[in-house]
């Protein structure tokens, strides 16, 4: 994990930092530099940021966001890919700063660059934190990993590999194929014909 500084710093001290770019996460009193995306990583993001979008709006069944400080319960601040807010847990949304202090229902790393930082690290601080759901999304690969919190940690619920359909249990009724989605517009993975 690379760190900036030698020396530790407080919440509120992170807090009083200016807006990036550059973008750092905070844990343990070290700021933790995000790196900047890939075009494929955004893809995947942006994607999926639509199709449930699409989906829970109309339903009205909470908010999707993107890159997002989130506060977790244990005072560390991560900036997920994606997330999703139930209706029920919109009020984890500050009035004060706009960021989320708490647990979403669902947090989404697209994986790509640190991949055990997503995979080991963030695995164990999500489940720690109390997020009910956690994808891992390859962005090269396309392979989606859906886990769900049980009393004995995350349950991988469904591994869908590219080309296939992903179902997710968290929203009953919707359908994602990311591959035939993001082939056509020119994705690395895509038909290169």
């Amino acid at each position: 994990m690379t760190t900036i500084q030698t020396r530790r710093m407080t919440l509120d001290e992170f807090n009083a930092l200016p807006e990036g770019p550059p973008y750092y996460e905070f844990e343990e009193g070290e700021l933790i530099p995000v790196p900047s995306p890939t075009i494929d990583h955004q893809d995947v993001v942006l994607f999926l940021a639509s199709a449930i979008q699409e989906f829970v709006r109309p339903r009205r069944q909470g908010r999707v966001f993107m890159g997002v400080d989130v506060y977790l319960p244990d005072g560390r601040v991560f900036i997920p890919d994606l997330g999703f807010l139930s209706t029920e847990k919109l009020d984890l949304v500050s009035a004060a700063d706009g960021k989320i202090h708490g647990a979403p229902d669902l947090v989404v790393e697209v994986v790509s660059q640190d991949e055990a930082r997503d995979r080991a690290h963030k695995f164990h601080v999500y489940y720690d934190n109390g997020v009910p759901w956690y994808w891992l999304i390859g962005a090269a690969s396309l392979v989606v990993e859906e886990y769900q919190a049980t009393p004995k940690g995350y349950v991988r619920v469904s591994s869908v590999s590219a080309g296939q359909p992903f179902r997710p249990a968290l929203f009953p009724g919707l359908v994602i194929d990311l591959a035939a989605s993001l082939g056509s517009s020119g994705h690395a993975d895509g038909d290169q014909s």
